[in-house]
């Protein structure tokens, strides 16, 4: 059978319009390097999603996520340009931007520390904690901070009355917490879960204080806010649909969690849902509150954190204009 001359052209036109947009499709998504700091099914998850539901995708990125242990070394990554956005948290952005960095918040996740005192058996009370010996991470992160907090509201001295070792990341304090070379750390929520079910119980709960804390968020250069603003604003939008994603697929979240943490525990990774789903917010706006604080703690040790100006540490206009656009709450009306 002859093929009709009006198919044949029409064919050939497709084809040729093809190769003209080829190019343009391939180019269309910007390459990312992003970073998220922990592999504890949490607040980590959020760009995790992103990238598993493809959301980045949806808003123009391929891009690679990239695991880099602690807020201090995640904001040394973007400090550096190898990350142009990515995972960070309060204490160091504000270490960083105390010493000249250009690195500011862009976006908050856990707006609250959420954090939890947990210790061998034989401790009973939080007074009993004197004396003993703590896992820490390393200096200048959440968890260090929280480590401390944590120990003043008990009113102990983290200098005096404790002895406080540098472990590393959840994981391995809390292997050194089960090996007896610590006897007490500092978990979040899925970390709490892990050591209950081990017998490890809760001595302090400082997310019942509500404490205002840049715990965990998005952060950036001014450079590149500067020059590509919106690159962004695309990563900021994507980065709250990840969010609600998060909330409104919890099976789909738990089987990513499971992915990247490589927890088998379906206790311990629906609690840590549950726990992250209440207390990340719609908006994610990064909380001058809470880098207030970081600052007047280090105002103790650092004369510069006195005369900081905390509205140099965020930049609130990504997430203001999603929500004063609408976006946010078309998300949740769907």
């Amino acid at each position: 059978m002859k093929s009709n001359p009006n198919t044949r052209a029409v064919l050939l036109l497709f084809l040729i319009a093809l190769l003209f947009m080829a190019p343009a499709l391939i180019s269309a998504a910007d390459k990312l390097n992003t970073s998220y700091i922990s592999t504890a099914p949490g607040s980590s998850t959020v760009i995790q999603v992103a990238k598993e539901a493809r959301i980045f995708d949806k808003h123009g990125f391929d891009a690679t996520v990239i695991f880099i242990s602690g807020s201090v070394r995640g904001i040394q990554a973007i400090l550096a340009g190898e990350i142009p956005i990515g995972e960070g948290g309060g204490p160091g952005l504000t270490s960083a931007r105390l010493a000249g960095g250009d690195v500011v918040a862009i976006a908050g996740n856990v707006n609250v520390l959420p954090y939890y005192l947990v210790a061998h058996p034989s401790i009973k009370r939080p007074e009993d904690l004197k004396g003993k010996i703590g896992g820490n991470h390393i200096a200048g992160t959440t968890a260090e901070f929280a480590l401390k907090v944590g120990l003043k509201k008990i009113g102990l001295d983290p200098a005096k009355d404790v002895t406080l070792r540098v472990i590393g990341g959840s994981t391995e304090r809390m292997i050194a917490l089960q090996k007896g070379i610590v006897q007490f750390t500092v978990v979040t929520e899925s970390g709490k879960a892990m050591a209950e079910k081990l017998g490890y119980p809760t001595v302090v709960d400082m997310a019942t204080l509500q404490i205002p804390f840049p715990q965990n968020g998005v952060y950036t250069s001014t450079k590149l806010i500067r020059e590509n603003p919106d690159m962004v604003r695309r990563y900021i939008r994507a980065y709250t649909e990840a969010i609600h994603y998060y909330k409104t697929h919890k099976e789909e979240t738990i089987r990513i969690m499971k992915k990247y943490s490589r927890l088998d525990d379906r206790k311990v990774l629906e609690e840590a849902w549950d726990w992250h789903a209440r207390f990340i917010p719609d908006t994610p706006y990064p909380p001058p509150e809470g880098y207030q604080l970081v600052l007047q703690d280090m105002a103790a040790t650092n004369p510069k954190a006195a005369q900081a100006n905390v509205k140099d540490y965020v930049d609130l206009r990504f997430v203001k204009e999603l929500e004063d656009s609408g976006f946010i709450k078309s998300l949740y009306r769907k």
